[in-house]
């Protein structure tokens, strides 16, 4: 009994040895893996773009404002006549309406110094002397885009930089973004926030998703300045290898 317990323990002593030896074929496979994974994750860091940012807000104005005409009643005695409707179109020196005083017996007409289509709207105030709104819109191609951003990080702002532009009234998931650049910075501050000027590729304004947007009197959005357009290698091991 005593030979056949040696027996046992020296077969699992040397079974022992054996698994725990591993083959230096897999330890070379296995370092050729993994600096394999190691090599290709840091070449496509190098290609994967990861820029700087700094948010700003967007304001977006058609370069032909609309004009606005507020009709007051001052007192019984005015009578105000109108020669346009909602949705006609006029053009400059068009009679828009005539107001008459009885008392005095003076007519005094309103001119429009502008093309465009008409929209009238009932006003209300206090007094209940505002009438109504009368507003001359006219079709604008042209737009003035301007941004206003805080001051962490704007010493980095620079002419040329790309912006890229989102609307609240026509969402990125559905529309996409706008791309500009800045194409000038004003030397002063407004409200304490610096300012900055976009410029489109055209007059138009065309989306990602290759969508045009109307020019509107007045758009508002978000936008994100990219500051440095670095990969992902760059801002990891940027001051590595400066």
């Amino acid at each position: 009994m005593p030979l056949i317990n040696h027996s046992f323990e020296t077969g699992s002593s040397e079974m022992e040895e054996i698994v725990g030896i591993i083959p230096p074929w897999i330890i070379r496979w296995g370092i050729t893996v993994l600096f394999s994974i190691a090599m290709l994750t840091l070449a496509v860091s190098c290609f994967i773009r990861y820029p700087d940012t700094l948010n700003a807000q967007v304001v977006i104005e058609a370069v032909n404002q609309p004009g606005k005409i507020s009709i007051r009643r001052g007192d019984a005695d005015q009578i105000f006549k109108y020669y346009v409707k909602d949705g006609d179109h006029v053009v400059p020196d068009d009679t828009l309406l005539i107001w008459t005083d009885r008392k005095t017996g003076k007519i005094h007409p309103t001119i429009t110094p502008i093309s465009g289509t008409i929209y009238i709207t009932h006003g209300d105030d206090e007094k209940d002397i505002l009438l109504d709104i009368m507003w001359v819109v006219p079709q604008s191609s042209k737009a003035k885009i301007k941004i206003n951003y805080g001051n962490k990080g704007a010493g980095n702002v620079k002419v040329g930089q790309v912006v890229k532009i989102e609307l609240h009234d026509f969402p990125k998931s559905e529309y996409g973004f706008i791309d500009g650049h800045i194409s000038s910075i004003l030397p002063i501050q407004e409200n304490g926030e610096h300012v900055a000027y976009v410029k489109l590729k055209g007059d138009e304004i065309i989306t990602s998703e290759r969508k045009i947007v109307p020019i509107l009197p007045v758009m508002k959005g978000t936008g994100e300045i990219l500051l440095n357009d670095r990969s992902i290698f760059q801002r990891i091991f940027g001051s590595i290898f400066r």
